[in-house]
């Protein structure tokens, strides 16, 4: 199965995506590609008309998915600019968008003890609005999320990938229906 996988954060010790990867690495046997959502300009109608190249590349991707995997810090209590941004974009046309019946999987992370929840919240109610198909599932939150990795963003927390690893199985499940 192909999925695609949509990262909150974008610097370069970004956890979300040193999370995603630890994913592409437990399943190896998908093809997981983090798509460069920092390219993207700002969603406006105007441009729809006329989409840019990076929205064109990443609108491809998104309706060649069997599926997306969200992993996001959450920013003042709710979703990065960066992702909504992206949602935004692959949205449209509205009711009609590659996100409609599309399989959502979330994680969220931070150091915070509630892991991103709000933000996790604030996903489910996006996606939903698009038609999207959420992964009901029990919740992947990432708390403390400073001190599950090595000095090579290997995420070395045996609970964490264990929960890591329980999740996005069931999510694969999900997905083949």
């Amino acid at each position: 199965m192909r999925f695609i996988c949509f990262s909150g954060s974008f610097h370069s010790k970004s956890k979300s995506i040193a999370i995603l990867e630890c994913i592409k690495d437990m399943f190896a046997e998908h093809e997981f590609e983090i798509l460069p959502l920092a390219s993207l300009p700002f969603f406006s109608n105007e441009l729809n008309e006329e989409r840019p190249a990076s929205v064109q590349f990443f609108m491809s991707r998104v309706e060649d998915a069997d599926g997306i995997i969200c992993c996001t810090p959450e920013y003042n209590h709710s979703v990065p600019a960066v992702l909504k941004n992206a949602i935004d974009w692959a949205s449209r046309p509205a009711f009609n968008s590659p996100l409609k019946g599309k399989p959502v999987s979330i994680i969220t992370q931070a150091m915070s003890p509630v892991g991103g929840a709000r933000a996790q919240e604030h996903l489910k109610l996006i996606f939903d609005s698009t038609l999207a198909r959420n992964h009901i599932c029990h919740e992947m939150m990432i708390t403390d999320v400073n001190n599950i990795f090595d000095e090579h963003m290997h995420i070395v927390d045996a609970k964490v990938n264990e929960r890591l690893q329980r999740h996005v199985s069931s999510f694969v499940e999900f997905v083949a229906g």
